[in-house]
């Protein structure tokens, strides 16, 4: 299946399922998983969107310090938090 709307959402749904199961900190690893999704859909739509691919670089560089390096992980959050306002 080559739709990643549908892939997004299924992801949401099975995450929301698994979480009360899992340890808090998952819910954020996850949340920031769907954003990166959700960004690499809106760059192929839009590919002339520097915002957005920004906004993914971002995401995507440190995401999986979630665990080993928290505090790198929330100034990513911090900032992809203030990129948004050029996504408008």
């Amino acid at each position: 299946m080559n739709n990643p709307e549908f892939e997004l959402l299924v992801y949401l749904i099975t995450s929301a399922k698994a979480l009360p199961e899992e340890p808090a900190s998952y819910g954020s690893i996850r949340l920031t998983e769907a954003a990166s999704r959700l960004c690499k859909i809106i760059c192929e739509k839009y590919p002339e969107n520097d915002a957005y691919r920004a906004l993914l670089v971002c995401i995507d560089a440190d995401k999986g310090k979630a665990l080993t390096e928290p505090e790198g992980f929330a100034k990513m959050l911090e900032k992809a938090s203030e990129m948004l306002v050029d996504c408008l």
